[in-house]
């Protein structure tokens, strides 16, 4: 029994288990007259009447609210609880309690009938944003740990030592024949590290130090293969244009790494990157030159893998990822929505 099927019957319980407990809070000043099958029927049809038109309320007007169209909300919720009304205050003339009320009462009978449904809908309302509040905060508990425990797998799989080995060696090489530009090499590799060790586990950082930490790769990158590789990146926003936007961390990363790990070719070796924004998204296209059939790395697409089970987890569908190879390249476009950062 996979984890939906028991979500639904633990829905389903908690739904039995309110109609119950409202049948006899509803019924409970009448219980003493409950003393026939005729009059349990007549009490359930009452109570049934009341339910229906508060659910009706719960599931198809209250959403106007949501969407903030309060006129729409008001016009509807009156309109379903005058109808709510109505066929309550017939059925109980009828059938129910013809007695109940004298024929010169029945606009104070009407009234009452109208008052109950609202004070049904009411309390249904209440019970049920009791139980959505609740089932959200499980939710967030829940994707917080799922959230935790995949940024800790896709920490592992991006901390790849052979980069950091080939350019700790890389360094070596330029401090014996360039010393004055070890110092800044070193605190681009000290910076690499420090955001994937920092940032790892937070669920958003600033759009600008997400760009800033693709950027130190990409010249680490060029160092190493800068003289065999056309390196190119491109990103024309400020600083001050990304401050203001969030976006979850590292997931650009693997997509830049595999550029370079999967394009190694002797005549004409490329790398391409292009970061832009967009109302309220970020669009990343990468194209990169097919590796030589003698070149090519064996791939395990864990970390591709791994970036498109984390898509899915953060943005819900609400993102493309995009890969296409012609005879003399491959592209690969990322777009995802971003969030205002309120500062």
């Amino acid at each position: 029994m996979n984890m939906t099927t028991i979500s639904i019957q633990k829905r389903w319980r908690q739904e039995i288990i309110i109609f119950c407990a409202m049948y006899v809070l509803t019924m409970l000043h009448e219980w003493l007259f409950i003393n026939s099958l005729e009059n349990f029927l007549k009490g359930l049809v009452f109570f049934v009447i009341l339910y229906v038109q508060a659910q009706i309320h719960r599931f198809f007007i209250f959403r106007f609210y949501l969407l903030k169209k309060y006129l729409s909300y008001i016009f509807y919720s009156l309109a379903v609880i005058l109808a709510g009304a109505s066929v309550l205050f017939t059925a109980d003339l009828y059938w129910i309690q013809p007695d109940f009320f004298e024929h010169d009462e029945l606009a104070i009978g009407f009234l009452y009938h109208f008052v109950i449904c609202i004070i049904s809908t009411a309390t249904i309302m209440a019970l049920s944003l009791m139980q959505s509040y609740a089932l959200e905060v499980q939710r967030r508990s829940m994707d917080q740990i799922l959230l935790n425990e995949m940024n800790l797998k896709f920490l592992h799989a991006q901390l790849n030592p052979h980069f950091f080995f080939n350019m700790l060696n890389n360094l070596y090489g330029v401090s014996l024949t360039e010393p004055e530009r070890t110092p800044g090499l070193i605190v681009k590799l000290s910076e690499l590290m420090r955001y994937q060790i920092e940032n790892g586990n937070v669920p958003k950082v600033s759009l600008t130090d997400e760009v800033n930490f693709i950027r130190n790769y990409i010249d680490l990158e060029r160092e190493r293969i800068g003289k065999r590789c056309d390196i190119q990146f491109i990103c024309n926003h400020s600083p001050e244009e990304m401050n203001i936007w969030l976006i979850s961390p590292l997931l650009l990363i693997i997509l830049v790494e595999n550029s370079f790990k999967h394009s190694q070719n002797l005549s004409d070796w490329f790398v391409h990157i292009h970061i832009e924004l967009k109302p309220d998204q970020l669009l990343m296209t990468i194209e990169n030159s097919l590796a030589d059939e003698k070149l090519k790395k064996p791939s395990t697409q864990v970390g591709l893998n791994n970036l498109k089970q984390r898509l899915s987890f953060i943005y819900n569908g609400k993102f493309s990822l995009d890969e296409k190879q012609s005879e003399t390249f491959y592209e690969t476009t990322l777009l995802i929505p971003l969030q205002k950062q309120f500062i």
